[in-house]
Formats: C-alpha cells, structure tokens, sequence
C-alpha cells in the first residue's frame, strides 16, 4: 500500500482541472493579444487617413483655390524707335516705330554660299546674303542698303551690297524685302539698323565654318 503524501494529495485536489483551466486563460490571452494590434493598426490607418485629409483641407481652405499660371504661347516682339533701340538675335522681329509709319522688321540669315563640294579643308571666310524683311502696319516704312552696316566681333566692318534694288519700301498692309550680301569671318558678327543716323536695331549672329 503507497503511502500518500501531503504534496500528492495537493496534486490530485488541484489535478487536470486546474491545468485546463490555466490553458484555456492563456488561450484566450493569446486571441486577445494577437487581436490587439490588428485593431491598433485599423485605427492608426484610419487616424492616418483622416488626419491627411484634414491637412490637405486645411490647406484649401487657407489658401483658396489657386491658379496655375499658363507660360505664354508666343514671346512678345521688342518694340524700337530713334530713342530705344533693340539688341536681338538675327531671326527675331522687331516692332519699329518710324516718323514716317510702323511695322515689323526682322533680319534673316546669314544665308552662306559654300563652296561645292566641300573642301578638306574649310575657308576661314564665305560670302553669305542678309535679308531685312520690311511688314509695314502704318503709314509707310522704308528701309535703305545705307540704312545698313555690319561688323564682326573683333570690331572689323563687314561690307555689304544690295542684291537687287536697294531698298525696301511698304504701304499699310504690305512687305518688302532688302537683301544685302557681304563676305562674312567664322565667329559672331552683327548686323545694324539705323534712321536719321540714330541706332533702332541690331540683330547678332555666328558664323560657322569648322
């Protein structure tokens, strides 16, 4: 017959019941826990959410409904007279104002007359034509080949001739062209506009010959 001892009789008292009952809690525990942050971050989620959306409001609501700004389609023509002159790449048009009417002048080229076929070896200097294109709004603009001069970047004058007439008249409404031909260096040169010996335009331009 085995002798029992307070220590086994405690054991059977308390026996599996009590055990069970200890994994059920910590089962439980278990879901509770592992539910725990699965709510935590639905509702940070959610805390984020808003929080943003309340933000950007806010902002709205500071600032109102701001425009965008469109960049304009095209650049806006200088405007030259005797007394404002204009600096401008060749190319470009310039709005002349004149005593004897308005319009538009642009200066056009160089157009380079290169040998063909090309050389091994390329010259230091081509001839090339200018052309000032004359588009009169009002009155009556004219322009002359003396109105005309051009230099290069070391400061030598550039002679230039009319190809043709030389020089160009237009009436309201209508165009003209004064075409100007001169032997132009590799490098920049200019090409200047002036009325009554008073400067209105200069157009700049690079020759290429490399």
């Amino acid at each position: 017959m085995k002798t029992q001892t307070p220590h086994s009789a405690a054991s059977r008292r308390t026996g599996l019941p009590g055990r069970s009952g200890v994994r059920r809690l910590a089962t439980v525990s278990a879901i509770a826990l592992a539910a725990v942050p699965l709510a935590a971050l639905a509702a940070g989620c959610a805390s984020s959410k808003s929080s943003s959306d309340q933000s950007a409001a806010d902002v709205v609501n500071k600032l109102g409904a701001v425009p965008i700004p469109s960049a304009p389609k095209t650049q806006p023509t200088p405007s030259a007279d005797e007394a404002h002159p204009q600096l401008v790449a060749v190319g470009s048009p310039v709005a002349v104002t004149l005593p004897s009417g308005t319009g538009v002048i642009t200066a056009l080229g160089p157009t380079e007359d290169l040998p063909t076929p090309l050389p091994a070896t390329m010259p230091t200097q081509v001839p090339g034509t200018i052309t000032l294109r004359v588009a009169t709004k009002t009155g009556t603009m004219k322009v002359t080949a003396a109105d005309l001069s051009s230099r290069d970047d070391h400061g030598t004058d550039i002679a230039l001739t009319p190809v043709g007439p030389a020089q160009a008249a237009a009436t309201a409404g209508g165009t003209a062209d004064l075409v100007m031909r001169g032997t132009f260096s590799s490098g920049a040169a200019q090409i200047t506009l002036r009325e009554d010996g008073h400067v209105v335009a200069v157009w700049d331009f690079n020759i290429e010959l490399d």
